[in-house]
């Protein structure tokens, strides 16, 4: 997915926005995994529950 985010945007600003762009992504991915919709973990993040997906 960096790959085609690189490709798609040109390159990332710096380092921390690539960090930061693989945390959440990360996050995505565990939450598939657990059944969880990407769109309802983000939301549960935001909202301050972001242990959703390990429930």
């Amino acid at each position: 997915m960096v790959k085609v985010k690189t490709k798609v945007s040109g390159c990332f600003r710096n380092e921390e926005g690539a960090q930061e762009y693989l945390t959440i992504m990360s996050y995505i991915g565990s939450a598939r995994k657990h059944g969880i919709n990407a769109f309802t973990a983000i939301r549960e993040a935001l909202n301050g529950t972001p242990d959703i997906i390990f429930n």
